[in-house]
């Protein structure tokens, strides 16, 4: 194909690319400040439009505003008309300061339409407080030497990014609240909204001396992204359960394409943290494709018990590091026409994967194999088409899940937690038209035991016997009860034409399931 019909044809899939957070801007009136008065006074007159422009030099308050904070403002922009608060050369930032790490915010920030550029913030109890905000932008800033957190979207902020910042130093007054990055409030608040869903924290720079979790996603939020950050656990103090790069308690966050270094930190003991503080939170989360150096293989890649996620292509050393959680499922692999991103899921994002693998733009990861769309074993813009067109049907499909399993002894396999409510389809190869004796188990930690008393329960499910065909394949279905947790497969007995036969001879070659 010529260039200029491939270029026509990848061009047709920009149609389903999602609009830019920040549009261009209509036209914005400029104001240029100096020295510290001039900054309130612009913050205080802020309205939709406005450009704030600071030059370089330290811009120190400690009168009181009206506000709890240094620097502070109260208005929104619009969706064409943002207000822009920004250093005039980035290159040479200027620097938003408190006079004690102990008292006050650098600033805050209350209203829609922000764009925060280029800044340093320091020297302040906490660094950034975003507050009752929608599409704002966070974008090249500094924040340290800060008392407790670093920034906090709160008060029912939503769809915001935090992009491209330096957050270090952070919990050097209360270590148990010195968190980089800090969405929503916990369950105990009072006096702030708690929906603060859709934010995006992506191409950060976490670390040295963050005393607690570099980002703390709290209970209530829904679908908040962590993206192409780096984490450095350099002097994490581990207090108030401050132990890992990301803790999640609301629902449906994505953790994704993170490089994350322990460092030595004593007191960080996982990767990534889950927590239910109440009942149906901390639940569909999703971690895949991070990089996790955590020096001992007594840390936990992942931890959250009673929370569900989906956990797959992380890339952990020591390899050793596990998984540890009762509704945690780790996946090897998703079958989905059209997801080139492997996650399960279809949306605009395959297709600008697909179209950025095409132009010969570096991708984090493209599945081939659900790209392909049609099948005929190589990538090119007919597949793209097709996948435009399955997105614009919204063809609404459920992935093939292939998840992890090991080997506990001859023919006995344990599968990976989080399995509870599913139909699981096990494949296995046997020799040709032997005859196997299958079990399968599940434990249900619900289950009183009639014997000791005690609660749980391991449950047998024997299901009689099944022949290989001539390839030796055989399947079995189990329906795996809504609130089981570990799911096994054993075979009790196995016989061939020439008598009985050794279970080891037996592959268990995937589990399955929708």
């Amino acid at each position: 194909m010529k260039k200029r019909q491939f270029a026509a044809a990848v061009s047709a899939v920009l149609l389903l690319s999602v609009c830019t957070a920040f549009p261009a801007q209509a036209e914005k009136t400029q104001i240029l400040v100096t020295d510290t008065e001039s900054l309130i006074a612009a913050l205080a007159d802020a309205k939709a439009g406005d450009e704030i422009v600071v030059r370089e030099g330290l811009y120190q308050n400690d009168k009181n505003t009206g506000k709890w904070a240094a620097f502070w403002a109260e208005a929104s922009g619009t969706a064409d008309r943002h207000i822009i608060l920004r250093s005039e050369d980035p290159a040479h930032p200027a620097t938003l300061s408190g006079v004690s790490q102990e008292h006050k915010y650098a600033l805050n920030i209350i209203g829609s339409y922000w764009e925060i550029r280029d800044l340093r913030l320091t020297n302040a109890g906490k660094g950034l407080f975003l507050s009752k905000s929608e599409h704002s932008l966070v974008s090249g800033c500094e924040v340290y030497d800060i008392g407790d957190e670093g920034i906090h979207i709160i008060d029912d902020s939503s769809y915001n990014t935090v992009e491209n910042c330096w957050i270090h130093d952070t919990g050097t007054v209360e270590a148990r609240y010195g968190e980089g990055v800090y969405i929503g409030s916990a369950k105990g608040t009072a006096n702030y909204g708690f929906e603060c869903h859709y934010n995006t924290v992506r191409g950060c720079r976490f670390g040295p001396n963050i005393a607690a979790d570099h980002v703390d996603i709290k209970e209530y939020t829904y679908g908040n992204l962590v993206e192409y950050c780096t984490f450095d656990g350099t002097g994490m103090k581990g207090e108030n359960g401050g132990n890992s790069f990301v803790e999640i308690k609301g629902n449906d966050a994505v953790v994704r394409y993170n490089t994350g270094y322990r460092n030595g930190a004593e007191k960080q003991l996982y990767g990534f943290d889950m927590n239910e503080q109440i009942e149906g939170w901390g639940q569909g989360t999703k971690i895949y494709d991070n990089k996790l150096f955590l020096d001992s293989s007594e840390i936990y890649t992942v931890k959250g018990w009673n929370c569900s996620a989906e956990v797959f292509r992380n890339i952990v050393e020591p390899a050793e590091c596990t998984v540890y959680g009762n509704k945690i499922t780790e996946i090897l692999c998703c079958t989905l026409a059209g997801d080139a991103t492997g996650d399960g899921l279809l949306c605009t994002e395959d297709a600008e994967r697909l179209r950025d693998a095409l132009l010969t733009q570096d991708v984090p990861y493209l599945d081939g194999t659900n790209s392909d769309l049609n099948v005929n074993g190589m990538l090119n813009a007919a597949d793209l088409t097709r996948l435009k067109q399955r997105l614009l049907q919204k063809t609404d499909e459920t992935p093939l899940l292939s998840v992890a399993f090991v080997k506990e002894g001859a023919g006995k396999w344990r599968m990976t937690e989080g399995l509870g409510g599913r139909t699981l389809t096990f494949t296995m190869t046997a020799e040709p038209e032997s005859e196997l004796n299958l079990a399968w188990g599940y434990w249900d930690p619900n289950a009183a035991s009639e014997s000791t008393g005690s609660t749980g329960q391991w449950n047998n499910v024997p299901v009689g016997k099944h022949k290989a065909d001539e390839n030796g394949k055989v399947s079995l279905e189990a329906e795996v009860p809504e609130n089981c947790t570990r799911v096994a497969l054993q075979i009790w007995g196995i016989s061939g034409k020439s008598g009985k036969l050794d279970p080891d001879t037996v592959t268990l070659d995937s589990v399955t399931t929708q």
